[in-house]
Parts: structure tokens; C-alpha cells; sequence
């Protein structure tokens, strides 16, 4: 039996990884260790540079497509001409744009939906995203062949606001990268010194700096902790862009010198910083999964996290899980996590626990089920 070629889609990833670009980046991974009887063919919108140490593929550039109003114009045209020329068995497009306007030539079409944030959140969104969503989406989702989303309560947000047939939807979930797992605490300590001269105990936010994070109310929790905890700094790691919104309100709160803001680091010093925080913090208004806090989970790290969307089914029973509306009952969480040495460990055993039930592999070997089933395998 010859092997699946599949076309996998990438774009974004000539710049610093999102949740979305990270998804793709692991599946490339995955699929290119051999263990997968798939001959794997990129369509590679934009530069990957985030592939640079992975040779597994063929790649096929579209040119043109590396930003987004190129992807979803010229990109159909592209990726059409592509599929037909390269016989590709299966097309999938990871980022949940989904430019199959005019199909794949013979080739199945697959699509990853990682939220719907701008129905769910609306506001929440840039204007680019807003019409993909609510205009481009609607138009051609009900085309596709299969629809991977990563959790339940994504499926019911995009049954609700897509209408698309049930039996073509299905729950893959993502993972943690083989990086983050528990390190010696002397190792981190000196680590963290020497990279971001962070020698003091913090609690740890990983993310965007945008309003769906609900930054606001969680620097005003943290404000409300500082009152009772003056020991305890607040590291918040993410892109440049949105950190001066940041920066513009810690002197409101008090907390210009307790919240370091960082950017720009590797997956290495991610998780020293998942393993130097007393806790993980992540009081998001909604989420279609949230990488984040499975990565601290991963490390050992005790998490709090906000009970809205998808982020109960993920921590189940393994974090303290909070209303991302209530400052007071975030801080009050805070300090209970900060103050019960026993809690703390209870929640990073549970958490290593949970994390162990996710695999890149188990993901993979799930979407290559989905590739079989779509061509009637």
C-alpha cells in the first residue's frame, strides 16, 4: 500500500510562534519521524523558518501567501494547482482559515478550527480576523471534508455559530512539547539568575498580551496579593507588541518594580521558567484549548486557571480553577496557593498526572485516522 501524500499547510511560521503555529510546527514533527506512513508535502506560505532542523518533506512554496489577505485570495488558486500537480491524497490547512474556495483538485480537505473567538468573544478580535470569520468561514467550512478541533467545548462553539454537519467535526487534541518536564531546582535557580537575573520567588503568566487575556484584572489580583505577599514578584512572558499597554498600568496599581515583562525566549528558558514559578497563572476569558497551561502542568508547576471555555476539560481536576471575572476570589486563590506548601504539591502531582494523558503522537496518530476515514480507508 503506497503511503497517504498528504499536504500540510503552513503559514506563520516565519515569525514568533503562536498557539496555532506551534500546532503545526509539532505535527510536521511528528509526522516526519518516520512512524507514520505518510509521504509528507508542505505547502509552505511564507518562509518556514521554524522547520529549519526538520528535513522529512517536500516542500512546495505559494508564493504570495505569506500574509494573510494572500492566503485566502491567491492562496485557493495556489493550493488547487498544487494538490493536483503533486496527486495529493488529503490537503490540511492547521491554521482554521481554511482556503479551499475552489477545493483541492481530488485531494480531501481537512481543516483545523481552534476557536471561534470572534463569535464567542466579539470585540476580541482584529478586523482581518473578523470578517475570516464571520464572512470567508461561513462560505466555505461547510466544503471540507473533516473538521479537527481540540477540545469539546470548541466543537459545541463552532456547531452553534458555523452550523456545520456534526458527523464531520472531531476532537484531536494538542500537546506539550517534549521541553517542558520537571528540572532540578539548583539547575533552574542558577539558570534563571544568569539568563534574566530573576532571583526572587514569582508566579508565572505565559501568553499574548491582548484583552482576551484578561491582563487587567489579573495584574489588579496580583495587586490585591502584594498587599498581604510584598515577597512575591509577577513575570509575564510573551510578544513585544501589546506590552505597553501593560507597562502604561502597573504604576496605577503600585507594581511598577513587582512585574518583570520578557520576551523572546526559547523553549529551553520557557521551561525554566515554568519550573522557577510558584505557580502558573492564567486567567483567560476563553480558550479553544490553552497550551500554556498544560506546558506548566508539564513541569510540575502548580496552575490556576480561569472555569470559562475549554480550560476546565483541560486542567480537570489538576488546577484551582477560578471566575476570571472575580479579582478578589483570583487573589484570594493566589495567596491559598502561595501560603499551603502541601496544595502547591498536590496540584503539581496532579498536574504531571493530567499532562501525561496528551502526546504529540496521540494527536497524530488520531489525525492520520481522520486522513484514512475521509478517503473512505
Amino acid at each position: 500500500m503506497k503511503p497517504l501524500k498528504l499536504g500540510l499547510i503552513t503559514y506563520g511560521l516565519d515569525r514568533p510562534l503562536t498557539g496555532i503555529s506551534r500546532y503545526t510546527v509539532e505535527l510536521v514533527r511528528t509526522l516526519s519521524t518516520g512512524e507514520f506512513d505518510v509521504a509528507l508535502n508542505l505547502l509552505t506560505a511564507g518562509e518556514p523558518r521554524a522547520l529549519k532542523n526538520m528535513n522529512s518533506y517536500r516542500a512546495k512554496p505559494l508564493h504570495g501567501c505569506g500574509r494573510l489577505p494572500g492566503f485566502v485570495t491567491l492562496g485557493n488558486a495556489m493550493i488547487y494547482t498544487a494538490s493536483r500537480a503533486e496527486r495529493l491524497d488529503v490537503v490540511h490547512d492547521p491554521t482554521g482559515v481554511t482556503p479551499f474556495l475552489l477545493g483541492a483538485a481530488s485531494a480531501k480537505t481537512v481543516v483545523t478550527v481552534h476557536d471561534v473567538i470572534p463569535y464567542c468573544l466579539p470585540g476580541n478580535s482584529t478586523v482581518l480576523d473578523a470578517l475570516i470569520y464571520h464572512y470567508w468561514l461561513p462560505r466555505v467550512i461547510g466544503r471540507v471534508d473533516a473538521i479537527l478541533t481540540p477540545s469539546d467545548a470548541s466543537r459545541r462553539d463552532i456547531f452553534q455559530f458555523l452550523q456545520v454537519d456534526p458527523q464531520k467535526v472531531y476532537v484531536v487534541p494538542s500537546a506539550a512539547n517534549a521541553h517542558f518536564r520537571p528540572i532540578a531546582r539548583d539547575l533552574v535557580r542558577r539558570e534563571l539568575e544568569k539568563r534574566f537575573g530573576l532571583m526572587g520567588r514569582y508566579i508565572l503568566y505565559v501568553g499574548a498580551f491582548i484583552a482576551r487575556k484578561n491582563l487587567k484584572r489579573a495584574l489588579q489580583a496580583f495587586a490585591w496579593v502584594r498587599a498581604e505577599r510584598n515577597d512575591i514578584d509577577f513575570v509575564m512572558v510573551g510578544p513585544r507588541e501589546g506590552q505597553s499597554t501593560i507597562k502604561a498600568v502597573l504604576p496605577l496599581l503600585g507594581l511598577a518594580d513587582a512585574v518583570r515583562l520578557i520576551d523572546s525566549v526559547t523553549d529551553a528558558e520557557l521551561a525554566m521558567l515554568y519550573n522557577g514559578a510558584e505557580l502558573f497563572f492564567f486567567p483567560s476569558l476563553y480558550e479553544g484549548f490553552g497550551l500554556p497551561v498544560l506546558e506548566a502542568m508539564s513541569c510540575g508547576t502548580p496552575v490556576i486557571c480561569s472555569d470559562t471555555s475549554a480550560l476546565p476539560e483541560l486542567a480537570g481536576e489538576a488546577a484551582l480553577l477560578v471566575n476570571p471575572s472575580d479579582i478578589e476570589a483570583m487573589g484570594q486563590a493566589i495567596l491559598r496557593v502561595l501560603n499551603e506548601p502541601a496544595l502547591r504539591g498536590t496540584l503539581g502531582e496532579r498536574g504531571m498526572a493530567r499532562a501525561q494523558a496528551f502526546s504529540w503522537k496521540q494527536t497524530a496518530v488520531a489525525t492520520c485516522r481522520i486522513y484514512h476515514h475521509v478517503l473512505g480507508d
